[in-house]
């Protein structure tokens, strides 16, 4: 049974996503980027399981849709781990110069 796929939204950062990385901008990421996917993700699977009178094929459309969300997560997570990496690489970097 072909399911059909949503679009599923997409969180735009107040920051600009190209400037790199502060101590002072790192919860503020955090939290507009990959948690408030997982936020959405947790809220709309609440929903799903809430719904006991959704037919088989919306409930395989939501499940869809949560699978889309996991994995938007998993991006941005992984974004912004290695920004902050990034971020550890130029402190150390700069910590060296200052010897």
């Amino acid at each position: 049974m072909p399911t059909t796929r949503r679009e599923t939204p997409t969180f735009s950062e107040p920051t600009d996503p190209h400037a790199a990385m502060t101590v002072e901008s790192l919860a503020n990421r955090l939290r507009e980027g990959p948690l408030r996917t997982l936020l959405t993700l947790q809220v709309r699977a609440g929903v799903l399981a809430a719904d006991g009178d959704a037919d088989h094929r919306a409930r395989l459309e939501r499940l869809v849709e949560l699978a889309q969300l996991a994995r938007m997560g998993t991006v941005q997570f992984q974004a912004f781990t290695a920004e902050l990496q990034s971020l550890i690489d130029r402190m150390v970097a700069q910590s060296r110069e200052l010897r």
